[in-house]
C-alpha cells in the first residue's frame, strides 16, 4: 500500500468517533510508561471499588482523556463482570446552558437516557471490545450490537419508558431529583452498576496554548453538576482540564467530594525510538495497511512531531492532525513518503489557518 491510502484513509489522523479511539488505542505499559498506569487505576475504581466512586481522569486539550475512558469501557465489558457497567456520557462542553443550575443539569441527564431509547447508555461496550480486543490487521467489521441488548436491560428501559410516558419524568423541576435516583435504582435493580461520565470538559478553554478559560461554565459544572451528581448513587467520571483546579468553585466541589485524580500520562521523551512511534504504527496496523512505519514517514518526521507533541503540552490530537497534514504535502511534491520538511510545512501551514 501507499502514502496516497493512509492519505486517503486518514489514518495519521486524530480518532473522532469512539469505535476509532478504542480501536487504535495503545495502552501506557506499550509507550514506556510505568506505574501507576492509568488504564489500571480507571479500571479497579469501577470494577473492584465498592459504588459509588467519584473521580477525575486528567489532562490538558487532545491528551487523550475520552480515548481513555473508552479503552476501559471497552476492556469491562471483555471480562464478562457479574454486574455489568452501563455508561452514559454526557457531551457537557456542548451544552454550557445546561449547566446553570443542578435542576437542568440533571434534566440534561434525563433527556439523555430517554434519547437513547430509556437505556442508561449511549456507548456499546461490545463494539469497543470488538474494536480493541487484538492485533487485527484489517478494518474491523462495524457491527450493530442495539438490538441484541440483554434482557435485563429490555425490561428496566421498557418500565423506565412507561415513567417517562405517564409520570413525566424530568418534567417537572422540583421532582427532577427524585426522578433521576428512581432511574439510578430501576438501572441498579436489573444488575447494573450505572456509571456516569461528563466529557467534552475542555471546550470551555478556547484554542491555543493560552486560550482563555471560561471560568463561568467551569465553575457551574462543578458546583451545579459535579457536586449534586456527586451525591447520588452512580459512579462519576470527570474529564478534566488540569487548569480547571484554578477556578474557586472547582477547589469546592473537589474538596467536598474527595476526588482523586487519574492523570493520562505525558509520552516519555528520552525514549528510543521515540513513543509517538508506537502510536503512529498501531494506525497502519488497525487500519490495515501492510507495511512498516519507515515505508511512510521518515525517522526524522517522527522525531520533529515527538517534538512538537512537547511544545504543544501533550496534546497529541494537534499532533496527529499534523501528521496527516504531512501526508497530504509529502503527496503534493510526489514523494513516497513523509519527511521533516513535510511536517514544517504542515506547521506553517495549521499556523496561518489560525
Amino acid at each position: 500500500m501507499s502514502l496516497q491510502d493512509v492519505y486517503r484513509r486518514r489514518v495519521f489522523d486524530d480518532a473522532t468517533t469512539d469505535e476509532r479511539r478504542a480501536r487504535v488505542y495503545v495502552n501506557s505499559g506499550e509507550l514506556g510508561i510505568g506505574d501507576p498506569r492509568p488504564e489500571v487505576e480507571l479500571m479497579r475504581a469501577l470494577v473492584e471499588a465498592p459504588a459509588p466512586q467519584r473521580l477525575q481522569v486528567v489532562g490538558p486539550s487532545g491528551a487523550g482523556k475520552t480515548s481513555l475512558i473508552l479503552k476501559v469501557v471497552g476492556d469491562m465489558a471483555r471480562r464478562k463482570l457479574d454486574v455489568e457497567p452501563e455508561v452514559l456520557i454526557l457531551r457537557v462542553g456542548d451544552r454550557p446552558e445546561s449547566l446553570t443550575s443542578p435542576d437542568k443539569v440533571m434534566k440534561l441527564v434525563l433527556d439523555t437516557i430517554a434519547v437513547e431509547e430509556h437505556r442508561f447508555s449511549n456507548v456499546d461496550p461490545r463494539v469497543l471490545e470488538e474494536a480493541s480486543a487484538d492485533q487485527r490487521t484489517r478494518t474491523p467489521t462495524q457491527v450493530e450490537h442495539r438490538g441484541e441488548i440483554a434482557a435485563p436491560v429490555v425490561r428496566y428501559s421498557a418500565t423506565l419508558r412507561e415513567a417517562y410516558e405517564t409520570v413525566g419524568f424530568g418534567s417537572n423541576a422540583p421532582r427532577v431529583r427524585h426522578d433521576l435516583e428512581d432511574v439510578l435504582e430501576h438501572v441498579r435493580a436489573a444488575g447494573y452498576r450505572p456509571v456516569l461520565v461528563l466529557d467534552d470538559t475542555e471546550k470551555f478553554i478556547g484554542p491555543g496554548r493560552d486560550g482563555e478559560l471560561d471560568e463561568v461554565s467551569v465553575g457551574n459544572l462543578y458546583h451545579h453538576g459535579v457536586r449534586v451528581l456527586g451525591e447520588l448513587s452512580v459512579d462519576l467520571v470527570v474529564a478534566m482540564h488540569p487548569r480547571f483546579a484554578g477556578v474557586e468553585r472547582v477547589q469546592e466541589v473537589l474538596t467536598r467530594l474527595a476526588m482523586p485524580e487519574i492523570e493520562v500520562p505525558e509520552l516519555p521523551a528520552e525514549t528510543e525510538p521515540p513513543a509517538l512511534r508506537a502510536i503512529l504504527a498501531r494506525r497502519l496496523q488497525r487500519d490495515g495497511i501492510e507495511g512498516e512505519l519507515a515505508d511512510f514517514i521518515t525517522a526524522a518526521a517522527v522525531e520533529e512531531l515527538a517534538v512538537l507533541y512537547h511544545e504543544r503540552d501533550s496534546d497529541l490530537r494537534s499532533v496527529l492532525k499534523l501528521a496527516h497534514a504531512a501526508a497530504g504535502h509529502a503527496l503534493d511534491r510526489q514523494a513516497p513518503l513523509i519527511d521533516g520538511r513535510d511536517v514544517r510545512t504542515a506547521v506553517v501551514a495549521a499556523s496561518g489557518s489560525v
